[in-house]
């Protein structure tokens, strides 16, 4: 279902994606104000050097994934234990993201349908997904980048012709200084978006064979991230800090204020959709990586793995008794936490691992390399002269 197919262009087209996921939902870094957009900046710098971190730790073993990892680093005992643990975790961010779709559809499209029917049915758009392998899902994205290009840059124009766009809701600009920046950025944003990119480690593996993958993914981090920047201060611009930190969906707001020509409005059934598409890739992107986890740590079969993490996504998306509880554990508590596992224990390895992991994962290559030809028939013995 899966292969080694993946192209450097199809990882790049992947993390575009995933990293707009569900993110124009909010407005990031509100709590600097109008300076949000610098926050988001600074947050940005600091998540190349993460990603940096990430693809200097997959460079030592290629052809490994972050399970496979953890056991290089820490053995295989305790290596198949954090495999798991990052398993349940990356399946807790797709819990919240489906939470986020059925939240999302009950205030714009569908607000009579209850949320049990509308997540029910991502989750199994989701499970669909899983089930047809890496190679599959990342064809998916290919053909969907267009159309969200395509329509970001639609509003934009939109936007701007509609004459609600005023920069001067950006100023004063650092006016209680850079602390507020910092707080905002430091740990929320690092954590989200821009650490949320430790899912490559599970699909990097996919483009081992292609040496211009590190060089892809860098390059899309900087044009995910400009434009996520650019996205957010439009939002201010259109809104202004106050109007922005009031509402639930600063995006929809600023877009339902687009009137031209007395016929184009209402244009916020567009942005729905387009967050529908993000929401999609970012659930099915976790879904999937917990499950090739699961396989990799402790060799559960990837349907298997898809039906069980596909119920606990599920079932536990229920936990959470109202929208407000889960915006404050998502958003408050949780970014607080998962530095830890996103920046602190991928630092470790990377301090602890310098020279002895790559040629360890070295001599694993070679051994697996022995075996497979060791399948052969042996070529039959010359007979002995008389």
């Amino acid at each position: 279902m899966d292969n080694r197919g993946v192209s450097a262009g199809q990882i790049a087209i992947f993390l575009i994606l995933f990293c707009i996921g569900s993110t124009p939902m909010f407005e990031l870094g509100i709590e600097a104000g109008q300076d949000s957009w610098i926050a988001l900046s600074a947050a940005a710098a600091a998540g190349l050097g993460v990603l940096w971190v990430y693809r200097t730790l997959q460079n030592r073993a290629p052809e490994e994934d972050l399970a496979g990892l953890f056991k290089l680093h820490f053995g295989k005992a305790l290596g198949t234990l954090l495999g798991i643990a990052f398993a349940l975790l990356i399946a807790y961010e797709s819990m919240r993201n489906v939470r986020d779709f059925g939240e999302l559809t009950a205030m714009t499209l569908l607000p009579e349908t209850p949320l049990w029917c509308t997540m029910l049915l991502i989750v199994g758009i989701g499970f669909y997904t899983v089930t047809k392998g890496v190679d599959t899902f990342f064809r998916i994205a290919q053909v969907l980048l267009p159309v969200l290009a395509g329509s970001y840059m639609l509003l934009l124009v939109l936007l701007l012709a509609s004459g609600r766009i005023d920069p001067d809701r950006l100023r004063p600009v650092l006016e209680h200084g850079p602390m507020p920046v910092l707080q905002a950025a430091f740990p929320n944003l690092i954590a989200f978006p821009f650490s949320q990119t430790i899912v490559l480690l599970v699909f990097w593996k996919y483009a081992a064979a292609n040496k211009q993958t590190g060089a892809a993914s860098y390059a899309a981090y900087g044009l995910v991230a400009i434009f996520l920047i650019a996205v957010n201060a439009v939002i201010m611009m259109v809104l202004g800090p106050a109007m922005a930190s009031i509402k639930a969906l600063p995006t929809l707001e600023a877009v339902e204020l687009i009137r031209l020509a007395n016929f184009i409005e209402r244009l916020d059934i567009l942005v729905t959709l387009l967050l529908y598409i993000g929401l999609y890739v970012k659930i099915s992107a976790l879904y999937l990586a917990s499950a090739l986890l699961l396989r990799s740590a402790c060799r559960l079969p990837l349907p298997a793995g898809a039906i069980g993490l596909g119920a606990l996504i599920y079932g536990t998306s229920f936990l959470e008794p109202t929208n407000t509880f889960h915006l404050w554990l998502g958003l408050e508590l949780g970014l607080k936490l998962t530095p830890f596992y996103q920046l602190v224990l991928p630092g470790i390895m990377l301090l602890t691992g310098v020279g002895w992991v790559k040629r360890k994962a070295e001599r694993q290559r070679k051994k697996k390399a022995g075996e497979g030809q060791g399948g052969a028939e042996p070529a039959p013995r010359a007979q002995p002269s008389a």
